[in-house]
C-alpha cells in the first residue's frame, strides 16, 4: 500500500507538472497571439489615420490646384469640427497653422507680382506654432522622411494618439511655392486611443478563455491518458520492484509484454544482476582496502566532502599519538597541530606535494590532497603521512659526510672551495677585505715514520680542535689536504689576520699530543695587499708565504704581498 500511495502521489505530480507545462505552452502561444492582434489593430489604427491624412492633403491639392485658396480656410475650419478627433489642422513647415492668416498669401502674391490672391478681411495675427514643432519627431516629418506617431498622455490617464504627416510639394505647387522645400505643410490629427484600447481588451479576453478552455480539456485528456496507459501497468511493476528493493536480490521483476512497460521490466532485471555483481565486488574491494588500511605502517586520515574526518587507520593513531575519536574530533586541518601546513598542501601553495615538520620530537613527512570526481567536484580530501625519523637521520649523516673531512671533522676540500669562493664573492661585492691563512704541520712525516700513522691522525685531530677553538665562529676552516689546512677569515685586514696567524701559531706550539711536541708554519694573503682576482690566486699568494715560512726555519708564519 506504501508503494501504491507513492505512485497515486507520483501520478498526482505528474499530471501538475504536465498541466504546467502546458500551461506554459499555452500561455506563451497567448500572449504571442493577444501581443500580434494588439500589433494588428495598432497597425490599422495607424493605417487609418494615415488614410484620413492622405485624404485631407489630396483634398487640399485639388483645392489649391483650382485657384480656390479662399476655399481652404473653410476646409481648415471644418477639419476642426471633425468628432472624435481632439485636434485637426494644416500647419508650416515652421509649426505655425496654416490658412488663418495672410502671411502665405503676401508671400506668393509677392513673388507673381501681381495680387493673384485676394487678402482676408478675417486674416488673424500670426499664430503660435504648435508645442510639438520643438519636437525631433515633428523634425522628421517636415524633412520628408515619415509620418510620425507620437503617444502622450493627459492628466486624467487618458492616452492620446498625435498623428503627423507630411504634405509633399507637387509640382503644382512650384508656380507659386518655389522654394525648394520638399514638405509644404503637415497634417496634425490628434485622437483618443479608447477605442483601440476597448479593442485590445477585447482580444486578451478572448485569448485568456481560450486559454482556461484548452487547459481544462488538456488536463482532463492527459490525467485519463496517464491513468490508462501508465501508471496502471506500473503499479503492477512496482509490487514486484518493492521486493527487490529490500534486498532480495534473487527476485527479479515478471516480463508480462513487449511494449515500454515489459522493456522496463526487462531494463530492470538486467540492472539488478549488474548491481548484484557490482554490490558483490565492492565487497571484496572494501576487503582488500581494509586490509592495505589495517596493515599499512604510513597514516591515513580521510574527509568526505563536507570536511569530515570518516577515516583513520591505526597507524595514523600511533604515529600521531592521538584515538581516532580525537582526530575525528580536533578536524582535518589539525591532525599534527599545524593547520597552516595541511591547508596550504590542499590549495597548492607549498612549492612540492610533501613537507617534513618536527612532531612531538619526531620527523614526519605530509601529504595532503583534496580528491575529486571525474567531473571536477570535490569529494573529500585525503592525508598520508610518515614516520622519516630514521631517514631524517641518515640524510643528515650523509650530508654531513659530505660537507666534512673524515677525520678531522672540518670541511673537507670540495666544500672548502665552495665556501671560499661564496666569501670571496661577497666580500667584494661589499667592498671589504678578505684574508686566508694556510698552514700545515711541521715535519708530519716524522711523526708517522716514528710513531706510526695513528700518531699522525691524533696530532691532525689535535691541530683542528685548536684552530677550530682559536679561529671565530663564523671563519671558514677546512683540511685542504694531507697535513695541510686553509683558514678563510672574512672582514680581516692584514693588520688583523697576522696577530690571528700568530695566536694559531702559539696555540698549536703548546699542544700536547701524547708526548709529542706540534709546530705550524703559516701562510697569509688578503686581498688588500695581494692583487688576486680569483680565489685561486689569492690562496696560491697565501702558499707562497708558506713556502717562504717553510724555508725561514718553520713554526713560523709569513704574510704575502703583491709583486
Amino acid at each position: 500500500m506504501i508503494g501504491l500511495s507513492v505512485l497515486g502521489r507520483l501520478r498526482f505530480r505528474l499530471l501538475i507538472g504536465m498541466s504546467l507545462v502546458v500551461l506554459v505552452g499555452l500561455f506563451g502561444t497567448a500572449v504571442i497571439y493577444v501581443r500580434q492582434a494588439e500589433e494588428a489593430i495598432l497597425a490599422e489604427h495607424q493605417r487609418a489615420l494615415h488614410k484620413v491624412t492622405d485624404a485631407v492633403g489630396t483634398s487640399l491639392e485639388s483645392i489649391m490646384a483650382g485657384g480656390h485658396a479662399e476655399v481652404a480656410a473653410e476646409f481648415t475650419r471644418r477639419l476642426a469640427g471633425i468628432g472624435g478627433a481632439r485636434r485637426f489642422l494644416i500647419v508650416r513647415i515652421d509649426g505655425t497653422p496654416a490658412f488663418r492668416d495672410n502671411v502665405t498669401i503676401e508671400r506668393v502674391n509677392a513673388r507673381l507680382g501681381y495680387p493673384a490672391f485676394e487678402l482676408r478681411n478675417d486674416g488673424e495675427a500670426a499664430p503660435a506654432p504648435i508645442p510639438e514643432a520643438v519636437r525631433q519627431e515633428f523634425a522628421r516629418v517636415v524633412s520628408g522622411r515619415e509620418a510620425v506617431d507620437i503617444t502622450r498622455f493627459e492628466p486624467d490617464g487618458e492616452r492620446l494618439s498625435l498623428f503627423l504627416d507630411p504634405i509633399f510639394a507637387r509640382p503644382v505647387c512650384a508656380e507659386c511655392h518655389d522654394d525648394g522645400q520638399p514638405v509644404r505643410g503637415v497634417v496634425v490629427l490628434e485622437t483618443s486611443f479608447r477605442a483601440v484600447e476597448h479593442d485590445m481588451s477585447e482580444a486578451r479576453v478572448q485569448a485568456l478563455i481560450g486559454l482556461v478552455i484548452a487547459l481544462a480539456v488538456t488536463m482532463l485528456l492527459t490525467g485519463y491518458l496517464l491513468g490508462r496507459l501508465l501508471f496502471r501497468p506500473i503499479e503492477g511493476v512496482t509490487r514486484a520492484m518493492r521486493r527487490v528493493a529490500t534486498g532480495d536480490w534473487e527476485h527479479g521483476v515478471p516480463v508480462e509484454s513487449d511494449d515500454e512497460i515489459g522493456q522496463m521490466a526487462s531494463s530492470f532485471n538486467l540492472m539488478r544482476e549488474r548491481l548484484k555483481a557490482n554490490y558483490l565486488s565492492l565487497l571484496a574491494e572494501q576487503d582488500k582496502l581494509t586490509t592495505i588500511l589495517l596493515t599499512s605502517h604510513e597514516a591515513v586520515v580521510v574527509t568526505d566532502r563536507d570536511g569530515q574526518v570518516v577515516l583513520v587507520n591505526p597507524a595514523a593513531e600511533e604515529i600521531l599519538g592521538k584515538s581516532a575519536a580525537q582526530i575525528c574530533e580536533e578536524g582535518f586541518d589539525n591532525i599534527v597541530d599545524h593547520p597552516g601546513i595541511i591547508h596550504s598542501l590542499l590549495i597548492g601553495e607549498q612549492e612540492c606535494e610533501r613537507v617534513q615538520l618536527q612532531y612531538r620530537g619526531r620527523m614526519l613527512a605530509v601529504s595532503a590532497s583534496t580528491i575529486c570526481d571525474s567531473g571536477g567536484t570535490v569529494i573529500g580530501s585525503a592525508a598520508l603521512i610518515r614516520d622519516v625519523e630514521d631517514e631524517h637521520r641518515l640524510r643528515e649523516q650523509l650530508s654531513a659526510m659530505a660537507r666534512t673531512d673524515e677525520l678531522t671533522g672540518l670541511l673537507n676540500r670540495r666544500h672548502l672551495d665552495l665556501r671560499f669562493a661564496e666569501e670571496f664573492e661577497r666580500m667584494g661585492i661589499r667592498g671589504r677585505p678578505l684574508a686566508v691563512v694556510i698552514f700545515d704541520v711541521d715535519h708530519f712525516k716524522r711523526f708517522n715514520d716514528e710513531h706510526g700513522h695513528e700518531a699522525g691522525d691524533r696530532v691532525l685531530q689535535a691541530v683542528s680542535r685548536r684552530a677550530r677553538e682559536t679561529l671565530r665562529c663564523y671563519d671558514v676552516l677546512g683540511r685542504y689536504g694531507g697535513e695541510e689546512f686553509v683558514a678563510v677569515l672574512p672582514g680581516l685586514h692584514c693588520g688583523d689576520a697576522t696577530p690571528v696567524a700568530e695566536r694559531l701559531r702559539r696555540d698549536v706550539e703548546q699542544l700536547d699530543v701524547g708526548g709529542l711536541r706540534v709546530t705550524i708554519s703559516i701562510g697569509i694573503a688578503c686581498t688588500e695587499a695581494v692583487a688576486a682576482a680569483s680565489p685561486i690566486e689569492l690562496l696560491s699568494a697565501a702558499d707562497s708565504a708558506l713556502y717562504r715560512a717553510k724555508s725561514a726555519g718553520r713554526n713560523r708564519a709569513e704574510t704575502a704581498v703583491s709583486a
